[in-house]
């Protein structure tokens, strides 16, 4: 890939007190001390400075704080890899196939039209001098996601307070299905696609019992100029309404994690100005223990229960995960607020030094609730770190970090997979209001690769699995 040169077009901000330069200290970090201090070496309110221009702002005034403390973990001698050999070997066949139109859009250079099908990253390499440059690094996300496949898991939303810990916690079954990008054994079953989709989610509230049977549904199509449709169905209503896809970046039902956020993010890339503000190095989040040791998937079959809507799959795995570690701060016994990590602080985070893309997305929608998100994308395996999400006039107001994985053989179609230890807490640090909502926890089973029928995305379906 070619890596270019810090190119910066921000300012710098005031934000809670302190000054943030926007991705510019990211850029210029020197990783001396990062790359001298033994694996293993706890990042906190002692020694935070080796960290400047490594961490956004606003996470490196946690560590400062006292509020974070974590492992910095490096990834030699790991059985992992960093990104999965047969995606790299696929986005090789896509070199200088395709291009970004003045939609955002992914087309084929040739005929100026969205394929139905792209396997692998569509930009495999990306020029920093290319002023669509940011646009092909985030649909080179969107395209790692895809490959990881359609899944099901139930997904705990968590309220934590500061000094109390979690105030209340919500649970949402969710089918994800894409439609492209698929490795090529998995893609052959998704069958036709005549209505262009290129993902459907359907997210059903469990618990707790106010909310049971409250249910999201959202359409997104692969033609750039032809916008979501999404669905809700509440049970005091017993109706099926259609809502604005424009309320996909509020806060889901009160949360601090919005539907655009999902795995990092979930937004419609035509949806946003794209562009990259530079390139640097970060301490990435990881999944600590699954840096050393994985919970090995087991095979779907036919006969594997997979959800109230799914009896079974062909295709695909189960992971599972130990459901004895302690994932957040507060879940410590004796867990103090004025002297220990702050409630929220995710006890299972690694921090690996990683090679990044630094973008910038400003909604095209000036009623947007954000003015500009800031992510950091891996320059190997284009997977998102740090989200850093601001209002309109540029202070920040929260970030967002779903932990990462390595890759890891399996036996099996499609050969590997992402496997950590103890699950995906992401935690959305909001600091406007000094909480945080924490996800994936308690850790549920994830299936990847699920075969799903579309019938499940479709409205009638809602009124049947309502309450």
């Amino acid at each position: 890939m070619k890596q270019g040169t810090w190119h910066s077009s921000l300012g710098v901000v005031i934000v809670a007190g302190f000054t943030l330069a926007i991705g510019a200290q990211i850029a210029s970090a020197d990783l001396t001390e990062v790359q001298e201090a033994p694996d293993g070496t706890i990042l906190g309110e002692q020694n935070w400075k080796i960290a400047e221009g490594l961490l956004p702002a606003e996470i490196l005034k946690l560590y400062q704080d006292g509020d974070y403390a974590h492992p910095i973990r490096k990834l030699q001698g790991k059985k992992g890899k960093i990104v999965d050999p047969r995606l790299v070997e696929a986005a090789r066949k896509n070199a200088d196939r395709f291009a970004v139109n003045e939609a955002g859009t992914v087309v084929d250079k040739k005929s100026g039209v969205r394929p139905p099908v792209i396997t692998g990253w569509p930009f495999p390499d990306i020029d920093a001098d290319d002023p669509k440059a940011g646009t092909k690094v985030l649909w080179n996300y969107i395209y790692t996601l895809q490959w990881a496949g359609s899944f099901h898991t139930v997904s705990p939303l968590n309220w934590v307070d500061r000094q109390q810990g979690i105030l209340r916690r919500i649970a949402v079954d969710t089918h994800f299905k894409y439609y492209d990008g698929q490795p090529p054994e998995i893609q052959e079953t998704i069958g036709d696609n005549p209505l262009g989709i290129l993902n459907r989610t359907m997210a059903v509230v469990k618990e707790p019992s106010d909310l049971q049977g409250l249910i999201s549904l959202n359409w997104r199509y692969r033609d750039g100029d032809k916008s979501d449709q999404a669905w809700t169905y509440v049970p005091a209503l017993r109706r099926v309404r259609s809502v604005n896809p424009a309320n996909r970046a509020d806060g889901f039902l009160g949360s601090d994690l919005s539907q655009d956020d999902g795995p990092y993010f979930d937004g419609k890339p035509e949806d946003f100005e794209v562009k990259l503000v530079g390139d640097g190095w970060i301490l990435a989040p990881f999944d600590n223990p699954g840096l050393d040791k994985v919970s090995p998937p087991t095979r779907l079959t036919e006969d594997t229960e997979i959800s109230d809507l799914i009896d079974g799959s062909t295709t695909g795995w189960r992971v599972s995960y130990p459901n004895d570690i302690q994932l957040i701060a507060s879940q410590g016994e004796g867990w103090d607020p004025k002297s220990d990590q702050v409630s929220w602080s995710p006890t299972q985070l690694g921090l690996v030094p990683r090679p990044v893309w630094i973008i910038e997305a400003v909604p095209k929608n000036p009623y947007y609730i954000y003015g500009k998100q800031i992510m950091h994308m891996d320059k190997e395996n284009f997977r998102g770190y740090w989200k850093s999400k601001y209002d309109w006039k540029g202070n920040v107001l929260s970030n967002y970090a779903p932990p990462e994985s390595l890759i890891h053989e399996i036996p099996g179609a499609p050969g590997h997979m992402r496997m950590g230890y103890s699950g995906g807490v992401a935690i959305v640090n909001n600091f406007k209001q000094d909480r945080a909502t924490v996800s994936g926890l308690p850790v549920a089973d994830t299936e990847w690769w699920v075969e799903m029928d579309d019938g499940l995305f479709e409205t009638s379906r809602m009124v049947r699995q309502g309450k």
